[in-house]
C-alpha cells in the first residue's frame, strides 16, 4: 500500500508537470490539496497499522520517515509556502494521531501520556522544520534556475548582436559585467590584415579550393585575436578587420594588438616552413585612437560597428607594408601604450597618409 501511495505521487506529478508543457496551467490550490492528500493518507495508514500493533510501536515504525519523502518531494515544486504547508499538515497529523493513540487504553507501555508526549512533539517540530528547509531549498534551486535561464538569454542577445565575432570569453566578461550594448566614444587599436597576392593565387583555383585555403588560413589568426581579448568585426575576402578594446577593454588594448600581430606572424612563418599551407605573405597595420562603437541596423538586423578616422587610417597602414616590404606596421599611437621588450621596432620616419592632415610616424615589426 506505501508503494501505491509513492507511484501515485510520482504520477500525479508526472501528468502536471505534462499538463504544463502543454500550456495548461495548474491552478495552485490544487497543487495544495494534492499535498494534504498525500500526507493524509500517510497518516491514515499509520492508524491502520495501529490496529495490529501496540498504539507506541505503530508511531515509532519505519512509516513515519515517509513523512519526510513527502516533503522532499513538495521541493521540487520550487514553492516555499508548498514545502512549509506539507511539513506543517505532516506535523499536526502525527502529533494529532500521537495523542489519540496515546490516550487509547490497553497500551502494552502501561506509562501515560504526560511522560510520552514530548518525544513526539519533537519528531512533529522536526518535521515542520523539515517543510522549512525544503522550502528554503526549492528557493535557492529556484534562484539558481532563474540566473541560469537568465544569464543563456543574455548570452543569446549578445551573440545574436555580434554573430560569430566574438570569444566565449569576451561573452562571459560582458555577462559578468552587465555592460549594454550601446554606441559610445572609445580608445581602441584597430588591425587590418591582409594577405598577400591573394587575388592571383584565387584565379586558378576552385571555390572549393579557395575557401578551404581561407579556412586554414584564417582558422589560427581568429585563435591568436581571440586568445588576446579581440574581435574580428569583419572579413574581406583576403583579410579582416579587428579590434582590440570594445565592445569591453582589458587595459592593455595596443599591448593584446601587437602580441596578436607578432604571433600571427610566427604562426604563418612555421607553417610556411612546414608547407601545411601554400607559401602566404601577409600585411598587418595597427592604430590606436578613439572611435565610436555601437550596433547599426534595425530590429531585424543589426551589426556592431567600429567607424572613425582611426579605421580608416590602420587600413592605409596595412597597404603601406607594399611600399616598405614589410609585414607590419604599427603607429606611433600604439608605439607609445606597447612594452616593446622583447620586440624589434624599427622606425620609418613619417609619412603623409590620405586622410590624414599631419604625417603620421610609422614603425616596423616585421
Amino acid at each position: 500500500a506505501l508503494v501505491l501511495i509513492i507511484i501515485r505521487s510520482f504520477f500525479v506529478r508526472h501528468r502536471l508537470s505534462k499538463w504544463q508543457k502543454t500550456g495548461f496551467q495548474v491552478a495552485e490550490k490544487w497543487r495544495y490539496l494534492n499535498s494534504f492528500i498525500e500526507i493524509s493518507i500517510l497518516s491514515m495508514g499509520i492508524i491502520i497499522f495501529a490496529q495490529g500493533l501496540d498504539s507506541v510501536y505503530a508511531l515509532i515504525t519505519p512509516i513515519v520517515f515517509l513523512y519526510f519523502i513527502f516533503i522532499i518531494l513538495s521541493a521540487l515544486e520550487l514553492n516555499l509556502y508548498l514545502s512549509i504547508f506539507t511539513g506543517a499538515v505532516a506535523a499536526i497529523e502525527y502529533f494529532s494521531i500521537a495523542l489519540v493513540l496515546l490516550n487509547q487504553p490497553g497500551s502494552a507501555t502501561g506509562i501515560n501520556l504526560l511522560d510520552f508526549y514530548l518525544p513526539y512533539l519533537s519528531k512533529s517540530i522536526i518535521l515542520l522544520a523539515s517543510g522549512v528547509l525544503a522550502g528554503l531549498v526549492s528557493i535557492k534551486i529556484k534562484s539558481y534556475m532563474i540566473s541560469s535561464y537568465n544569464r543563456l538569454n543574455e548570452r543569446n542577445r549578445i551573440e545574436k548582436i555580434f554573430g560569430q565575432q566574438v570569444s566565449p570569453h569576451i561573452v562571459d566578461e560582458l555577462i559578468k559585467r552587465k555592460q549594454e550594448i550601446v554606441s559610445r566614444h572609445r580608445f581602441v587599436c584597430i588591425m587590418f590584415l591582409d594577405i598577400r597576392g591573394f587575388t592571383p593565387f584565387s584565379e586558378n583555383k576552385s571555390p572549393e579550393q579557395i575557401i578551404e585555403y581561407q579556412n586554414n588560413i584564417f582558422s589560427f589568426m581568429i585563435e591568436r585575436i581571440n586568445q588576446h581579448h579581440g574581435i574580428i568585426n569583419q572579413f574581406m575576402g583576403d583579410g579582416f578587420m579587428a579590434t582590440f578594446g570594445a565592445p569591453i577593454s582589458q587595459g592593455r588594448d595596443c599591448q593584446n594588438a601587437v602580441n596578436a600581430a607578432v604571433e600571427i606572424i610566427n604562426d604563418l612563418e612555421l607553417r610556411n616552413e612546414e608547407k601545411s599551407i601554400p607559401r602566404t605573405k601577409l600585411g598587418i597595420g595597427l592604430h590606436a585612437g578613439e572611435v565610436v562603437t555601437g550596433n547599426v541596423g534595425t530590429s531585424i538586423r543589426k551589426q556592431y560597428s567600429i567607424t572613425g578616422n582611426v579605421v580608416i587610417l590602420a587600413s592605409r597602414l596595412e597597404q603601406l607594408n607594399k611600399r616598405y616590404n614589410s609585414q607590419i606596421l604599427i603607429s606611433k599611437e600604439v608605439v607609445d601604450r606597447i612594452d616593446s621588450k622583447g620586440i624589434e621596432i624599427k622606425q620609418l620616419g613619417s609619412v603623409d597618409i590620405k586622410g590624414r592632415k599631419n604625417p603620421m610616424e610609422i614603425f616596423k615589426l616585421a
